[in-house]
């Protein structure tokens, strides 16, 4: 079996312009309010919150919608003699969108998502810029009001507990002022968890003959926590993807499996009358996994899976009793390494099933190459 792991690529957003009450602190400040403006570069790739739903939207309105809101960090830093001196501007500010400007009043999409000027977002009080020093923000998508803080060390921390099927990214942005210049800032966003399914198929073509019943993941993290520093001291730089890399910003992501350790069930689904067993089909199309029967999309806390990671499911023949199966996810033939969920990364698991057994491979892709509604899966052996 074989890993394809083509580390993430990014998304590429920008965020958030604003006004406000004035603050009284103007005159100190430099008069000029810091503004950020939202565009939505190549669309918002992200997936759905309802984990049932396996479709990709690139729906911009999943960021750039009246009422949407992230959670804002700025800290300023100025060099007196040899020392830094740091001060928190923005902690988990509240930046929110309330207007989205269209062309066309009855199409709710009819603005350009990559105009930073297709969306009005205020936050309040304003703050405005000093004269001197540098500006690191960082931005949290959702808005959260108590899973994201900075700490007396400046460093951002970022709870995340799976199953609340939330696309959680986060966005960095450097500015030096006064050559940065003050117009407003732009943060990219790159997701920071790692995006999990479970595509099932059939060995051969024996019509709907096989059911499946019940699904469970076992032994994995269900929370972490995501360490930033908030206090950049040099711009960010932007990678161009080779592959193996991301692209984007090269920004650490320093993710920590929770406290409690693994979950000995996660995810659990058994077949019932509102529920009923689904149908594992003979792909018409292996490259196409609509062609499959699919369990996901999950949001994972990235780690290093657990020596009893598995997935266990059951599946009637011909409607026989169903039979479950176990399969580890953790000890696959993979190189050195792939055992470990990467942020960035999205990673389907393509389970095949027969009379004999089972047998299952990993594909990580790019998660902005993946298509909205198909991923574009290259299959060997």
């Amino acid at each position: 079996m074989k890993l394809h792991l083509s580390i993430s690529a990014v998304i590429i957003l920008t965020l958030l312009s604003g006004c406000a009450k004035e603050s009284t602190s103007v005159a100190d400040r430099g008069g000029e309010p810091i503004l950020f403006g939202a565009a939505a570069y190549n669309g918002v790739e992200t997936k759905a919150f309802d984990p049932s739903d396996n479709t990709r939207p690139n729906d911009p309105r999943i960021l750039i919608n009246v009422g949407n809101a992230v959670s804002l960090f700025g800290v300023w830093r100025a060099t007196i003699g040899d020392d830094s001196v740091f001060e928190t501007l923005f902690n988990n500010r509240r930046l929110r969108c309330n207007s989205v400007i269209l062309s066309d009043p009855s199409d709710p999409l009819s603005f350009n998502p990559e105009n930073l000027d297709s969306s009005v977002w205020d936050y309040d009080p304003l703050e405005y810029w000093k004269n001197t020093g540098d500006y690191c923000f960082t931005a949290v998508s959702p808005y959260t009001t108590g899973d994201a803080s900075i700490n007396s060390a400046y460093e951002l921390k970022i709870s995340y507990r799976v199953g609340s099927n939330h696309d959680l990214m986060v966005a960095r942005a450097y500015r030096a002022e006064p050559a940065g210049g003050k117009d407003r800032v732009e943060l990219a966003f790159k997701h920071v968890t790692s995006a999990v399914r479970f595509l099932f198929r059939t060995a051969t073509d024996q019509g709907d003959k096989y059911k499946l019943t019940a699904f469970r993941l076992e032994n994995l993290s269900p929370r972490g926590t995501l360490t930033i520093d908030s206090r950049l001291t040099a711009p960010i730089n932007f990678q161009p993807s080779d592959g193996v890399n991301p692209a984007g910003p090269d920004y650490p992501l320093r993710w920590a499996p929770g406290a409690i350790g693994v979950l000995g069930t996660l995810f659990e689904w058994t077949a019932d009358a509102s529920d009923p067993e689904k149908t594992v089909p003979y792909p018409t199309d292996p490259d196409d996994p609509d062609d499959y029967a699919q369990m996901g999309w999950y949001y994972m806390v990235p780690h290093t899976l657990d020596a009893d990671a598995s997935v266990v499911f059951s599946v009637s023949y011909d409607g026989q009793t169903p039979v479950e199966t176990t399969i580890n996810i953790s000890d696959l033939e993979l190189p050195a390494g792939a055992d470990t969920w990467q942020p960035n990364h999205v990673y389907n698991y393509f389970i095949t099933v027969s009379q004999s057994g089972a047998d299952i491979e990993v594909v990580a892709t790019p998660w902005d190459e993946v298509d909205i509604t198909t991923d574009s899966i290259t299959f060997e052996g």
